[in-house]
């Protein structure tokens, strides 16, 4: 192959080989039958012999592939490496296979406790990235996500948490059918960079986290003053200890919880530009994976999202009439109408006023054109 041959650990006798984006791991082997008990799922465990061309598949791999089930290699695979749990569900869910029941009684009796954080995200975000929902509900019944994030023990002891499930459900559902028809193309320029979509979906489980610790009754009514500041520093350090999340990835996970309450705010008042010109420069390239989340948030409350359509309409409009603006290049300016002989006036605002609106319609396309309009504009003047 001509690739980069890597040494991955000497004592397990494991290389990686790599080339333009593509990498092989091998592992060597002085028995082929213990290695193969090694394997995870019986998937996993098929060989094939290079010398008599044919398949050795002691754990009947082949046949699971056929039946499309999956099945675990040995009593204690999950044991030998628990995060098998989380493999298991992500195969399950990218080829579509369904699993042997003694998987989920044996998933039961281990702990991801202890397993490093980058091993954890890496089987997660893999997760997230598909229609995940009745996974996600899987790992939640197998309570793996007190053992992944222990802040999330007390969210889930309390009301909260079914929402919490509902607004991941929905945030899902967004992504998969969009919320507005208005916001294409941005809306799918947003989701097309592939990191977004796992923290989107874990912004819509972690967003209410702080609501039990928030929680006071006042006058008759619960308040949960501040708990989206509160959510947004403890996702900080969940993303940065707990998920090892790269720094880009946590920021937008923090900024996302810290805000999902700004559409629903903006919806409450008066809706000036200056505001919505505040949030979207409050959340970056983010104010769209906010309107994602403000949306499921509502959805899974009582299906409130009508007040909502409204804003998204405007920020869409402002954004992309700020965004022109900031692209527009004036063929020509004052200076130029200066040199053509002209004294800086009320003058200057008509012609280049009118030069901008016929380059923008695109009857005029260089700056030779634009003078030439000027000088017309000028004698009619």
């Amino acid at each position: 192959m001509k690739g980069a041959f890597i040494p991955l650990s000497r004592e397990e006798d494991e290389f990686r080989v790599h080339k333009k984006g593509i990498e092989f791991d091998f592992r060597g082997f002085k028995d082929i039958d213990e290695d193969l008990k090694k394997r995870d799922f019986t998937i996993n465990a098929i060989s094939y012999d290079l010398k008599s061309k044919e398949f050795y598949d002691p754990y009947h791999g082949q046949e699971d592939l056929k039946r499309r089930v999956l099945r675990l290699v040995s009593e204690d695979s999950l044991i030998l490496d628990p995060l098998r749990v989380l493999r298991g569900l992500r195969f399950a869910l990218e080829i579509n296979l369904g699993i042997d029941p003694d998987f989920y009684t044996r998933a039961e009796q281990v702990s991801l406790t202890g397993i490093a954080p980058e091993r954890i995200w890496m089987e997660l975000s893999r997760i997230l990235r598909q229609d995940s929902f009745k996974v996600i509900k899987m790992i939640d019944r197998l309570d793996l996500f007190t053992q992944i994030v222990p802040e999330l023990t007390v969210l889930k002891m309390s009301p909260y948490w079914n929402h919490s499930l509902l607004t991941l459900r929905y945030v899902e559902e967004a992504i998969k059918k969009g919320i507005e028809k208005d916001l294409q193309p941005e809306y799918q320029d947003y989701l097309d960079e592939s990191f977004r979509i796992p923290i989107l979906k874990l912004a819509g489980l972690l967003h209410d986290l702080a609501k039990p610790k928030t929680r006071i009754e006042k006058d008759g009514e619960v308040h949960f003053y501040g708990h989206d500041i509160l959510g947004s520093r403890i996702v900080t350090e969940i993303g940065k200890k707990r998920l090892r999340l790269s720094n880009r990835e946590t920021k937008m996970l923090s900024k996302l919880v810290r805000e999902h309450m700004r559409p629903h705010l903006l919806s409450g008042g008066e809706l000036t530009e200056r505001a919505v010109r505040r949030f979207i420069r409050d959340l970056g390239s983010d104010f769209i994976g906010c309107m994602i989340l403000a949306w499921a948030d509502g959805k899974a409350t009582a299906g409130k999202t009508r007040h909502l359509r409204k804003i998204f309409r405007k920020i869409i409009t402002i954004y992309r009439i700020d965004k022109e603006k900031a692209s527009f290049k004036r063929l020509i300016n004052g200076y130029d109408l200066i040199d053509l002989g002209l004294e800086p006036g009320p003058i200057f605002r008509i012609i280049l006023t009118e030069v901008e609106e016929q380059q923008k319609d695109g009857l005029i396309k260089t700056k030779e054109e634009a003078l030439a309009l000027a000088k017309k504009l000028l004698e009619e003047v």
